[in-house]
């Protein structure tokens, strides 16, 4: 429209054209304004509206600020800029100009239409690299998982990252006299905890090479210095490091002929269940994590000896089965569940044991989201 047109050739273009959302308006080749399909015919459907304004310029029913936007710019831009601009921009529409001149105009449910159609492209692009970077993960874990075949053929371990990938991680070794175990959980979920296993297992495979791995405590000290040099995090007293990141973990070196089992943890425990013991024994591990800002760079981890008998049952687990919200409190599983189904089941084999487990975490979690990754370890002396 331009400013001689009449209401009544608005009335017109429009019963004309049903599904024409609004109409520019524009001065010589100026965009002025926008007239709006709804308001237009609400306004000139009352008494006499039309009597009075049919042949007046189309100017009385026109919204004089519109979102004006150039074709220049991009579709995000575009996208911002119309959101910001509020309710009116996505039902109206918006005038598009090329060089101040008038080019055209725009639809709101078109551009959220084609944002949704870059969206998903997107999504599908993000999920392929993701399920792909899922690929990897378990290609680095692939080995340790043979080496505790070779160590200990009917350990069972349950791994179940919640997002495709995960910040949990596991690695096993063998040696000559014994075999090495540690199951951790790195910061975060998703990619940036997929990032942080391949940093602290990266760290844990030079600790063994550089040191062997019949001393868990030592190893625990390496990968803090090794993540806190990494990360940017000194002595706890940067104020300003690179991240806030590290890893719990549990970790040790068995000997199967003497039963000697060696322990060190990171704010993770370990339960043990003797042959003929009545209740489940806790090695707890130290209230401080590896990397971190607060930790400190020269920190020792201390080791735990016990001698097992024949048959005891070892389990390890992060925290993402203990910490699981749900029962009808929605309160978290504990670790005192975890003992009684272990009490319950300590006759079975340790994939029976660990599917008991995971059968218990079901029904506790109910409709609860699952909050964490999940693993945890069990084997029989």
């Amino acid at each position: 429209m331009t400013t001689d047109d009449t209401n009544e050739k608005v009335m017109e273009v429009f019963n004309r054209y049903r599904d024409l959302v609004s109409l520019p308006v524009v001065e010589g080749k100026q965009p002025i304004g926008l007239i709006n399909r709804n308001i237009f015919l609400s306004q000139m459907s009352k008494q006499f509206r039309m009597e009075l304004y049919g042949r007046k310029s189309c100017i009385a029913f026109m919204d004089k600020e519109p979102l004006i936007v150039d074709a220049a710019l991009d579709i995000e831009a575009l996208t911002f800029k119309t959101v910001e601009y509020g309710e009116k921009a996505l039902s109206d529409g918006f005038i598009v100009t090329r060089d101040g001149v008038f080019a055209g105009t725009g639809n709101g449910l078109q551009l959220m239409r084609v944002v949704a159609d870059m969206q998903a492209s997107r999504n599908r692009q993000i999920m392929h690299s993701i399920e792909y970077a899922s690929v990897i993960q378990q290609s680095t874990l692939r080995s340790s998982l043979d080496a505790l075949a070779r160590a200990c053929p009917e350990a069972h371990l349950v791994w179940e990252p919640r997002d495709i990938v995960g910040g949990d991680f596991y690695q096993f070794s063998t040696d000559t006299d014994g075999w090495f175990a540690t199951v951790a959980d790195c910061t975060g979920h998703g990619v940036p905890g997929a990032f942080m296993t391949l940093i602290a297992s990266t760290s844990l495979n030079q600790a063994i090479e550089q040191n062997g791995s019949r001393d868990p405590a030592s190893l625990l000290g390496h990968v803090n210095r090794s993540i806190k040099q990494m990360l940017g995090q000194v002595d706890g007293q940067d104020a300003t490091p690179g991240s806030d990141d590290g890893m719990d973990a549990a970790c040790f070196w068995f000997e199967p002929v003497n039963g000697r089992l060696t322990f060190a943890g990171a704010r993770l425990s370990m339960f043990l269940l003797r042959p003929d013991a009545d209740t489940v024994e806790m090695l707890e591990g130290q209230r401080k994590g590896v990397g971190y800002v607060d930790s400190e760079i020269d920190f020792s981890w201390l080791n735990q000896e016990v001698s097992l008998p024949r048959g005891t049952l070892v389990f390890v687990s992060t925290d993402g089965l203990i910490d699981q919200i749900g029962g009808p409190r929605g309160i978290a599983l504990g670790k005192r569940r975890v003992r009684e189904s272990l009490l319950e089941h300590r006759q079975k084999s340790p994939s029976e044991i660990n599917m008991a487990l995971l059968e218990s975490l079901r029904v506790w979690q109910g409709e609860h989201h699952r909050r964490d990754d999940l693993t945890f370890f069990c084997f029989r002396t």
